[in-house]
């Protein structure tokens, strides 16, 4: 069996404990390497930590209302209950290039005029050097622009890579896109394909002037009665029925941009 190890004495205790202490790993044994090593814990006393404030994400509802979503900021020509007071009509927006984390906008689209940008809808830069040569590059941006191209570039523009864009309006295909006089646009299912920039090139119309690329998915809501039909009689009714869709609810998705800003 193995010794056990000796106990030191009492007195070989008080000997050990006297004796000078070698430095530890990585240390200067010098005196001076000693004073450095003990600066970080003397600048170190007295200083109060702050917790770094995170900013939340920017979520905004497009034409809100009276009524913005729930966790998002509401965006209107009216204040109300409108965070960011502005219209919407009048380019380009004041929201920075990425900025914003998802979009809302629920029965707004459809009230977008239906014509081309004119001057009278481009807003002036603050705060630039050379104004003239600011509106130029505006002028050549926008001007004869078809104005829903230009809101789609724009939610495109201040959205983040891979963020959502949620648009629920009218079916073009039911009572309700037509009964309110306001109305200046009217969707199909296949209206959103045009926001594609392959579908677009696939169908020989990226000539159109519009920049912005997002991923397509539409659903659509309904009467509750339609509800009980079979899928595939739902799906032949939808296509060829007025008043079996209410609302097209589009979920698009920005993705990174296969060619530059639309040509003037």
């Amino acid at each position: 069996m193995p010794k056990k190890p000796k106990k030191l004495t009492k007195q070989e205790k008080r000997a050990l404990k006297a004796a000078p202490r070698g430095p530890k790993v990585g240390q200067d044994p010098s005196p001076e390497g000693s004073a450095r090593s003990r600066e970080p814990l003397r600048s170190a006393r007295g200083v109060k930590l702050v917790e770094a404030v995170s900013t939340p994400p920017l979520k905004l509802d497009l034409g809100c209302g009276q009524n913005p979503k729930e966790g998002f900021e509401g965006v209107d020509i009216r204040g109300g209950k409108a965070v960011h007071v502005c219209d919407l009509f009048k380019f380009p927006w004041s929201f920075a290039d990425s900025s914003v984390e998802e979009i809302h906008t629920s029965h707004f689209l459809e009230h977008v005029p239906a014509r081309e940008i004119e001057e009278r809808d481009l807003l002036p830069p603050k705060e630039v050097p050379d104004l003239e040569s600011a509106m130029d590059a505006l002028r050549t941006r926008f001007l004869g622009q078809d104005m829903l191209f230009a809101f789609m570039d724009e939610c495109y523009r201040i959205l983040k890579p891979d963020s959502w864009m949620h648009v629920v309006v009218p079916s073009g295909r039911s009572n309700r896109a037509f009964w309110d006089p306001t109305h200046r646009r009217f969707f199909m299912q296949e209206t959103f394909l045009y926001f594609n920039a392959d579908w677009r090139k696939s169908q020989g119309l990226d000539h159109y002037r519009v920049g912005c690329h997002f991923s397509v998915d539409v659903g659509h809501s309904m009467p509750q009665e339609e509800g009980l039909r079979s899928p595939e009689a739902q799906a032949q009714r939808v296509m060829t029925l007025w008043n079996v869709t209410a609302d097209w609810i589009a979920k698009l998705k920005k993705l990174a941009a296969p060619q530059g800003p639309p040509s003037a």
